[in-house]
């Protein structure tokens, strides 16, 4: 498929995800911030939203912890390094890197926040922010997120209880050739793995002027396993 194909049903599906309505069962059970711990890992196996060939198999280490921060690690199975994670606390980003198509990476002001913990259906934030690259280069960015209800969802075999999250990002231009990128993520985040049994990856491009939008990358990821340190 062309994935720079002009006003794509994906897209229209991506921007009206937005204003659905809530998924999944919705409950007062709130979900408190996890105790990561250096060396907990979550692998999941990735494949391509559009045509279910594979894409990897990526792991992701907390690296370090400390009082201060944590640091998550992401590598393929080849040992490749394809994300660094820099957290002040349980969900709170300082740095990292917010697409898998190309330089989306850098440091966050004010803080991106990820995870608002206690997690609780129908909670709601939305923010803006900057991300300055390793060229000191100011991209301005947005982040609206939205927790919905709980589903059960398989993984390997085994069934988990997961919180629905739906977030939703403007991530700007990543260069000065190609068009703003924008991305939807749907988790179903599991207590019991501190982490996501799935995820879903949508990106898609606007074009100015015009407000067009072609479609980027689309990934699924599945958990394979988890590792508790």
């Amino acid at each position: 498929m062309d994935r720079r194909t002009f006003l794509t049903a994906g897209g229209a599906l991506a921007l009206a995800a937005c204003a659905a309505p809530p998924r999944g069962a919705i409950d007062s059970t709130q979900v408190s911030a996890p105790q990561w711990r250096a060396g907990d890992s979550w692998t999941h196996r990735r494949s391509d939203g559009y045509n279910g060939l594979p894409r990897g198999v990526l792991t992701r280490t907390v690296e370090a912890v400390d009082a201060r921060s944590m640091r998550f690690v992401t590598r393929d199975e080849h040992g490749r390094l394809l994300g660094d994670a820099l957290f002040e606390s349980p969900g709170v980003q300082v740095s990292g890197t917010l697409s898998e198509n190309g330089p989306v990476v850098g440091t966050f002001t004010p803080r991106l926040l990820q995870y608002s913990f206690p997690l609780a259906s129908g909670k709601q934030w939305r923010q803006e922010f900057i991300r300055t690259d390793a060229n000191g280069f100011r991209t301005y960015a947005s982040a609206s997120t939205r927790i919905e209800g709980w589903e059960d969802v398989g993984a390997k075999g085994k069934a988990y209880r997961a919180l629905l999250i739906h977030r939703t990002y403007m991530l700007g231009k990543k260069d000065a050739f190609t068009d703003p990128l924008n991305r939807e993520e749907i988790e179903w985040y599991a207590p019991e793995l501190r982490g996501p049994a799935r995820l879903r990856v949508y990106e898609w491009y606007t074009t100015t002027p015009g407000h067009f939008t072609h479609r980027g990358d689309y990934f699924l990821y599945a958990l394979e396993s988890f590792r508790v340190a």
